[in-house]
């Protein structure tokens, strides 16, 4: 008859065969109260601007200085034409699905190619009114369409 021996008393196999654990305690600031929240947007700096309380957000301006990222929108012969402007990044849709670039040194230049190859609006030059409402783009190979500012359509 063969017994087997483990050589030992048996807690210590048992803490070897043990895996190991690890324990780790974070600290989270507490969640902002509800008269912390308001209207306040970061900006790239680490300050905050305030919004004001007729709704507006910080950082929006209807002066002369007013950016030219948005969305914009023109009708011409009963097509509708979107330009959305943002970070360098444009994009238009009309008959036509277009994207590219834009720069807004100097005046507004613009570079996207179409989708579907068509070249009407893909290299434009263009200027934003005094009153930052209108941007006014002529089309190297196309028309010259008039937008007017307009905000992101609501639900």
């Amino acid at each position: 008859m063969l017994t087997g021996c483990g050589g030992g008393s048996g807690a210590a196999d048992a803490d070897a065969q043990k895996e190991p654990t690890a324990s780790r305690t974070v600290s989270l600031p507490p969640a902002p109260s509800v008269s912390e929240v308001g209207t306040a947007t970061p900006d790239p700096t680490g300050s905050a601007t305030a919004g004001t309380d007729d709704g507006d957000v910080g950082g929006a301006s209807t002066d002369s200085t007013q950016t030219v990222e948005g969305v914009w929108l023109a009708t011409v012969d009963g097509v509708k034409v979107q330009l959305v402007l943002g970070k360098g990044k444009a994009a238009l849709t009309s008959d036509h699905l277009c994207g590219g670039s834009y720069t807004d040194k100097g005046g507004v230049r613009l570079t996207m190619t179409c989708m579907d190859g068509d070249k009407e609006r893909t290299s434009g030059q263009g200027s934003m009114a005094a009153d930052g409402k209108t941007l006014t783009v002529e089309w190297k190979d196309g028309p010259t369409d008039t937008f007017t500012r307009t905000g992101l359509p609501s639900s």
